[in-house]
């Protein structure tokens, strides 16, 4: 009898545990589904402003001197590069977010929580 009751302890905490990280699974996914959106939202035009804005750096250079030529040169390169890293992350962000959402459930027996 005393073993009936801790097996059914047992049990029962069991379930609760596994209904807890199957939420936890499908919060972390439905927060990573939310980072998807916010990042492709965002980082293409961030990443648009950064052209502008190297743009904007590389030509104002061209009408001052020398040093300053070369500081506004080093300002627009670090620009573009950023520029490029924003979009390249933005490319990726679906892809590693679909890996993850993916890899979450199927421990959690749900397809892909995102669109």
């Amino acid at each position: 009898m005393k073993y009936k009751a801790i097996l059914s302890l047992l049990l029962a905490v069991g379930l609760a545990s596994a209904v807890t990280t199957t939420q936890t699974a499908i919060n972390v996914s439905a927060a990573l589904c939310t980072f998807k959106v916010l990042v492709l939202g965002v980082l293409p035009a961030l990443s648009l402003v950064l052209f502008l804005f190297a743009g904007l750096a590389y030509a104002a250079g061209q009408f001052f001197g020398a040093e300053t030529k070369a500081k506004a040169q080093g300002w627009a390169m670090a620009l573009l590069v950023g520029g490029i890293i924003g979009i390249i992350l933005a490319v990726l962000a679906p892809i590693l977010v679909n890996i993850f959402v993916n890899a979450a459930g199927a421990g959690a027996g749900f397809a892909n929580a995102c669109p």
